[in-house]
């Protein structure tokens, strides 16, 4: 087991993009927390600090690393004007530049500067909400369904079911705040 422990810090250091393997949709990165459950291998993701699998023992499959190049040039075309990259707000964007607004004023971001500071991109909102967790706050979502808010993430919304106390994760269609 030594060896699948070695293989995890090596080829997931700090800050590695993968796919999880029992959730492909969403992309995370490592932080230097990598532990053995029972065989297959976890590392806590960076945002969340929840654990992603990235060695499944009974498959004998690793999760899909994510090369920088293709990651960053996919995010940089989803940017947009308002859109946060650490504390660093959009203002203008052309072709591979952006102007954005530092401390010292503004500044000009092309892709290398970004890949060479390991900027991460974060959202403000996902579905008008602010991306953040929210203490069980009620609301209505798909219309009828009543649910308690536990978190809204980039793309993804986390709530609790009013009546059984399931938490569910996914994409809605309508969220209404009670």
């Amino acid at each position: 087991m030594n060896d699948l422990l070695e293989k995890a810090k090596r080829d997931y250091p700090i800050g590695t993009k993968f796919r999880s393997l029992f959730d492909v949709e969403l992309t995370h990165n490592s932080s230097s927390v990598i532990d053995d459950l029972k065989g297959s291998i976890y590392v806590k993701d960076e945002y969340y600090g929840w654990w992603r699998c990235i060695y499944d023992k009974e498959k004998n499959n690793w999760a899909e690393i994510i090369k920088e190049e293709t990651m960053t040039q996919q995010e940089f075309n989803s940017l947009r004007v308002g859109d946060f990259i650490n504390n660093y707000e959009i203002l203008h964007k052309y072709k591979e530049f952006l102007i954005v607004r530092c401390d010292d004023g503004h500044d000009l971001f092309d892709l290398n500067k970004i890949n060479k500071l390991g900027l991460k991109i974060k959202p403000k909102t996902f579905m008008g909400l602010e991306v953040k967790k929210y203490d069980n706050v009620p609301c209505e979502i798909n219309g009828s369904a009543l649910v308690y808010l536990l978190e809204v993430g980039a793309n993804v919304i986390w709530v609790k079911d009013f009546k059984e106390g399931i938490i569910y994760k996914g994409l809605i269609t309508s969220i209404r705040i009670l």
